[in-house]
């Protein structure tokens, strides 16, 4: 163990400053819903939201006594919280986060039970998911041994389809790829269970009380029928925005720039550090969690989105919208000059970041995350390496910002359970161990990882993480050492103040949820396992032409006078029954 340093957390709690720890999860703009860093120690796949997450209150299911049996202390009901919990880590909650109850007896089982779970891998700190002190610690606790199923890097589509196809089913899928006509599609074949009989049947008490307390909850975590089909993340602290706009201050200092608030800003911002430093300052990202697709880079400006967007209520597709054309011609335009890395269109996120930490970038599209790697790894180079966040640039007079990444309580990020549960007998096991992690304790032990292993509560009540030392680990910051004790993507009732933040993240968060997101669709809108095969076969095809002719348009290899040619040819590949589709989908969220 060696120390680090100390968030003071009850000073954070006390300004306010509420963080998500993102990077990931949540995008709303059509993407997959979770919130990825691209450290080496991010464990992610991707999300199936085909069928999306839903909402819908569902009263039609009382727990049973024995599952008020299992409760272990009740919310006091003098401060509406717990009062089994530590005083020292929550008397300082304001009312408007979220907390949980212990309600799971311990151990679950004294039974030799394994449960088989299936997850995309890769990090550079740890070999596997159970060298995790987390999982170390919960199969202590509950007496549930996990065995860990890795895909193929690369290849965890491929393995999703193959196991499906040859009925060689892991206990439980963790954010899997889609499922061909959605999540409610896979339990109408079979493969996936609907959970609501569990919790009718009083299985998931941490669970039923959050729902009983918080209505966000009790809409976003089922379907429009009202249905339980998964265990998703559930956000403890309101979230804010994980991913945005980012400039080097020091390079605004040294040329005598303000923060650029306006596209002109940036057009004089981009050119000055052209001319200084000789570089094309701009690294620009369409497609990943740090690009356009997710935090709406300067497409926002122009009021539009790269997918769906939620114009009051009406369902729009972003790329047909009149203001894509002109965000397009502001891209093609810094592209002619040489604002903007030319190799932007392959760049995959190591090089990216790369690029950005060895001093070639002066402006990116970030997420959060990244930041402390990334400073670390510029600042051993240059020692005034500062990088800051900044707002979404408005494109005319009078305009306000309507679109920016964020997310809801209920995240993007689940735990599918599959029938061979029921075949080995262990959905009833599996379902309960599986509430532990929306328990007060469970959420904890998933957020921080175990007390006295990954933190410490000090003498001045500040949270002081003590994690694991590697050896030679000088160079890795919190985000690339975090897996080796707790989680981050998964589903359980995280605590997102968990994290070791520089302090540029906490400006950023307050900075970028300053802008709105007035019309970002909903994360948790469903479909119908009709509405989702009919979706993807229309939008496949269209976001595939959308990505390729955006290219095109921004490098000058298509003229923009074509632009209402590349309209109507996705209006002809049918995007006016895809938008009837999604407002149906919302329309039913709305009225749940």
């Amino acid at each position: 163990m060696k120390p680090k340093k100390l968030i003071a957390l009850m000073l954070v709690l006390a300004l306010g400053i509420l963080v998500v720890a993102g990077c990931g999860s949540g995008d709303k703009g059509g993407t997959n819903n979770t919130d990825v860093s691209t450290n080496a120690g991010n464990d992610n796949t991707g999300t199936d939201n085909s069928g999306t997450d839903n909402s819908g209150n569902d009263n039609s299911g009382n727990d049973s006594a024995s599952a008020g049996d299992d409760l272990a202390e009740g919310p006091d009901t003098n401060n509406g919280r717990p009062y089994n919990l530590n005083p020292v880590k929550y008397d300082t909650r304001d009312d408007k986060y979220l907390t949980g109850i212990n309600a799971t007896k311990l151990p679950i089982t004294e039974d030799d039970v394994t449960i088989t779970l299936w997850r995309g891998f890769t990090s550079t700190v740890m070999q596997g998911l159970d060298e995790s002190e987390f999982f170390k610690e919960l199969e202590k606790r509950t007496g549930v041994k996990v065995e860990f199923l890795y895909p193929p890097v690369g290849q965890e589509v491929d393995n999703f389809n193959l196991r499906i196809s040859s009925d060689d089913l892991p206990h439980i899928f963790s954010t899997p790829p889609d499922y061909p006509g959605g999540y409610p599609k896979a339990i109408q074949d079979g493969v996936y269970l609907e959970l609501t009989p569990y919790y009718d049947k009083g299985l998931m008490p941490n669970i039923k009380w959050l729902r009983e307390n918080y209505e966000e909850i009790d809409r976003d975590i089922v379907d429009d029928e009202g249905r339980m089909n998964f265990f998703p993340m559930i956000d403890i602290v309101p979230s804010h925005p994980w991913s945005g706009l980012w400039v080097r201050g020091d390079w605004l200092e040294e040329l005598g720039l303000d923060v650029p608030e306006t596209i002109e800003d940036w057009d004089n911002m981009l050119r000055a550090m052209k001319e200084a430093k000789g570089i094309a300052p701009l690294g620009l990202n369409i497609t990943s969690w740090y690009g356009v697709a997710t935090n709406y880079m300067f497409a926002s400006s122009y009021d539009v989105g790269y997918e769906w967007i939620n114009k009051d209520g009406k369902v729009a597709y972003g790329p047909i919208e009149p203001g894509f054309k002109d965000f397009l011609a502001k891209m093609n335009e810094w592209y002619q000059e040489g604002l903007i890395d030319p190799d932007f269109a392959t760049r995959d996120t190591d090089s990216y970041n790369a690029n950005i930490a060895s001093g070639k970038i002066g402006a990116a599209g970030l997420a959060y995350g990244e930041m402390g790697q990334i400073k670390v790894t510029g600042q051993n180079e240059d020692p005034n390496f500062k990088w800051i966040p900044v707002p979404m640039p408005t494109s005319y007079e009078g305009q306000v910002i309507k679109l920016r990444q964020d997310n809801s309580t209920v995240r993007g990020d689940r735990e599918f359970f599959t029938a061979k549960l029921v075949d080995d007998g262990l959905d009833e096991i599996a379902v309960r161990w599986k509430d532990y992690w929306y328990s007060q304790d469970g959420g904890d032990l998933a957020s921080y990882g175990p007390e006295g292993v990954s933190y410490v509560w000090n003498e001045e009540g500040e949270y002081e993480w003590i994690y694991p030392a590697l050896e030679n680990d000088e160079g890795l910051d919190f985000w690339t050492l975090y897996p080796l004790f707790k989680l981050h993507n998964w589903g359980y009732l995280r605590n997102s103040r968990a994290y070791e933040f520089e302090p540029e993240v906490h400006q950023c968060i307050e900075l970028w949820a300053q802008q709105g997101a007035d019309w970002v669709m909903p994360d948790n809108i469903s479909h119908t396992p009709e509405e989702s095969t009919e979706l993807a076969n229309i939008m496949t095809d269209i976001n595939t032409y959308r990505d390729e002719m955006t290219l095109k348009f921004i490098m000058g290899q298509e003229p923009l006078s074509k632009f209402e040619d590349f309209v109507e040819t996705i209006k002809g590949m049918g995007i006016d029954r895809a938008i009837e589709i999604k407002q149906a989908a919302l329309d039913r969220y709305y009225n749940r």
